[in-house]
């Protein structure tokens, strides 16, 4: 794993435990974004009340930590809730179809950045100052796949 921080080893540990079974055969995992979350779906006239409410899914109408595995052929998106102790995968994405936006500075030192997933659109997510070096990971092996897709 990229990340050399002793903090966050323990939920590094439980998310590689966690994808372990996830993973093909000649998968392996080249970063991990254990405390990623997305931010709550914003306030909308066509979502009022209760029934309005989105409970599933990667965005919801709360915020939610979505720890990110990427392995050399696709992107884990795990569900953890509130906290950021995985509990089950909630989607899986070929590389090739997952595309990384620019990556901006959040307050104190947090990146903010989007990836395009198939089926939910452009989703923000926000990463802590720990895992910048995973998420240059992130951008390189997607940028890599889109590049040797143009070529084909």
């Amino acid at each position: 794993m990229p990340s050399d921080s002793t903090g966050d080893n323990a939920y590094r540990r439980r998310l590689a435990d966690h994808a372990a079974p996830e993973l093909r055969s000649g998968e392996r995992t080249v970063a991990m974004l254990p405390f990623a979350t997305v931010p709550k779906l914003p306030r909308s006239p066509e979502r009022r009340g209760r029934k309005g409410k989105v409970r599933f899914g990667i965005r919801q109408s709360w915020r939610r930590y979505r720890p990110l595995v990427v392995t050399n052929r696709r992107l884990l998106v795990f569900d953890s809730g509130r906290t950021p102790s995985a509990r089950t995968l909630l989607a899986d994405f070929t590389l090739d179809d997952v595309a990384v936006g620019p990556v901006t500075p959040g307050r104190y030192g947090t990146s903010v950045f989007t990836l395009s997933l198939p089926g939910n659109g452009d989703v923000p997510f926000e990463t802590g100052r720990r895992e910048a070096r995973d998420l240059e990971v992130l951008q390189t092996i997607v940028a890599d796949r889109g590049e040797d897709q143009a070529m084909r």
